[in-house]
């Protein structure tokens, strides 16, 4: 995984982040709110983040499948 995969991750964790600190108005706990806003942010940042990384690593298999399946009807065909 290279660095500008990282993107993937961070950015709706960030997202996630400000939001949830945005939203919260309960006086009588700030740092159990706090705490719940920071775990659903970093819950919903790796989600996202797996999420993209396999459907990246999914069309690359789908792409040299499809590679090597027309490379193969080539082979196939010129041996007639």
């Amino acid at each position: 995984m290279g660095d500008h995969e990282v993107r993937y991750f961070v950015i709706p964790m960030i997202i996630v982040f400000i939001l949830g600190i945005a939203s919260i108005n309960e006086p009588a706990f700030p740092v159990f709110s706090f705490m719940i806003v920071g775990l659903v942010s970093i819950l919903v940042g790796t989600v996202f983040g797996w999420l993209a990384f396999g459907i990246k690593i999914l069309f690359k298999f789908f792409h040299t499948w499809k590679e090597h399946r027309d490379v193969k009807k080539v082979v196939s065909v010129s041996k007639r």
